[in-house]
């Protein structure tokens, strides 16, 4: 019965045996797939620094003879064995722990990074060096191409003939390159540093700086480009002026990741702007003395009209003064309205037509200011337009307050000149007076001053129309006659 149970615990041992093998031979192998899927390999180095156990996939990652067991054959597969023997020698108790990165092979373009424990003997001896070798020859490719993207990048910014600056999002400079900045000591000071800090370092005043931060702030906050313009004293005592813009470069997410500020000088255009400014300034000047000379011109005219009307004594001569008079004083008009304007080619027709109805008013209504009605838009036109338009209206205003006035009683005159559309305008003019027999008379200018009603409608492109409802209604449609005035 006892050796029954002792060959049971025999079969049971060497089954367990078994067991314990074929679990050991999984670890092992699992082990290995391991190392082969995260590309590393380990050793164990032995007794004074001679033998070493190299791991399968070590040995596959090297191409390395496993009966080489020397860990120095190991270490003289690298451009630089002597560094990773000195570094695993300098180990000491406290500090046993040897990292190496970016061990190259000989004559291969492979990496690995070494990282391993160093045990001693109680005597401070080494008996046991166990570490892996991992390979990186991918992430150095890409740290290398990185790095030549970074060079090859710098070397553009560096010779872009544009100032350029990087900020992060504090508006601390992360790059400056030298069109920016020429000097290099000034340029490695400013880098995690802004303009305050800038001029603190030189002692001057911050205004400019503010002034920046309030742009940069704008830009950053609002995740849009915004320009502005920057200007500097040279060493010369000259004006230096850039055109610069915070240009904001985001993530994907849409979060801020830096901003990119560039700046062009365009001191040349400046200066040939502001000689421009001058040269206009000038000119505009000598515009306005030339309008307000031909205003006392026809002013000088209009004297001499008067004098020659007031010694004549036929009533059809002085008729004839008077329409001409008149019309001559609607041009001395127009003329002191563009020397008194800031834009001397523009013509306000509300303010000018409102003046020549009270002209007009006075010339034939000794005085009285309040017979027409004036309803005018605020609108602009060139003063190549207002000539014939204010004859226009001076014939129509002189004719009603000629003929139409002095047959009624209570005389009402409506004049109109509003904005139908964006571009078309309705000139119209109302009166209460006995109205025209032959409205025909008007349309084909059987009269002088019809003639010039009818010529000044089609010089400005009108179409011309009338008629008899309880007075004369004569109306005028315009189109494309304004002048969009920005400011």
């Amino acid at each position: 019965m006892a050796r029954d149970e002792d060959e049971e615990n025999i079969a049971n041992l060497s089954r367990r045996s078994v067991s314990n093998e074929e679990h050991l031979k999984r670890l092992v192998n699992n082990l290995n797939r391991a190392e082969a899927i995260a590309h590393l390999g380990s050793f164990t180095w032995y007794k004074g620094l001679m033998e070493a156990e190299f791991s399968d996939n070590l040995l596959k990652l090297l191409s390395f003879d496993a009966g080489e067991n020397r860990v120095l054959a190991l270490f003289q597969k690298f451009d630089q064995p002597k560094l990773i023997l000195a570094a695993v020698k300098e180990a000491t108790k406290s500090n046993n722990i040897v990292r190496l990165a970016n061990l190259k092979l000989k004559d291969e373009s492979r990496y690995f990074d070494l990282e391993a424990h160093v045990t001693f003997s109680p005597g401070g001896a080494i008996e046991v060096v166990s570490g892996i070798l991992k390979e990186n020859t991918r992430w150095v490719h890409v740290n290398n191409r990185a790095e030549d993207q970074k060079k090859f990048y710098e070397a553009i910014l560096n010779n872009i003939p544009v100032d350029i600056a990087i900020f992060n999002y504090d508006h601390k400079y992360m790059y400056v390159n030298p069109i920016a900045v020429r000097d290099q000591e000034v340029r490695e000071f400013l880098l995690g540093r802004d303009d305050f800090d800038y001029c603190k370092f030189r002692n001057i005043d911050t205004t400019k700086a503010e002034a920046r931060r309030k742009v940069f702030n704008k830009a950053r906050d609002s995740g849009q480009v915004v320009e502005f313009e920057d200007s500097s004293t040279n060493a010369d005592g000259t004006i230096k002026y850039m055109l610069r813009r915070y240009f904001p470069v985001m993530h994907a997410n849409g979060k801020f990741a830096f901003m990119l500020g560039y700046g062009v000088d365009v001191t040349q255009m400046k200066q040939q702007e502001l000689s421009l400014e001058r040269s206009l300034h000038e000119k505009e000047l000598l515009l306005g003395e030339i309008h307000h000379g031909v205003k006392n011109n026809l002013t000088l005219i209009v004297a001499l009209l008067e004098i020659n009307s007031a010694h004549e004594k036929d009533d059809l001569v002085k008729k004839y003064f008077s329409e001409i008079r008149n019309r001559i004083s609607a041009l001395a008009l127009i003329y002191d309205k563009l020397y008194r304007s800031e834009v001397f080619n523009l013509i306000n027709l509300k303010e000018y037509i409102g003046a020549l109805t009270n002209s007009l008013q006075q010339s034939f209504l000794h005085g009285r200011l309040d017979l027409v009605e004036v309803d005018v838009d605020e609108i602009y036109v060139e003063n190549k337009v207002a000539v014939p338009l204010a004859l226009l209206v001076n014939e129509l205003l002189s004719n009603a307050l000629l003929h139409a006035v002095p047959k009624v009683e209570f005389p009402k005159l409506k004049l109109t000149f509003k904005r139908e559309s964006e571009s078309v305008i309705r000139l119209a003019l109302t009166d209460n007076g006995p109205g025209l027999p032959e409205i025909s008379d008007l349309l084909k200018g059987r009269s002088f001053g019809f003639k010039l009603v009818s010529l000044f409608s089609r010089q400005l492109k009108g179409k011309l129309s009338a008629s008899n409802n309880d007075g004369l209604h004569i109306e005028v449609l315009f189109e494309n006659l304004n002048h969009e005035v920005r400011n």
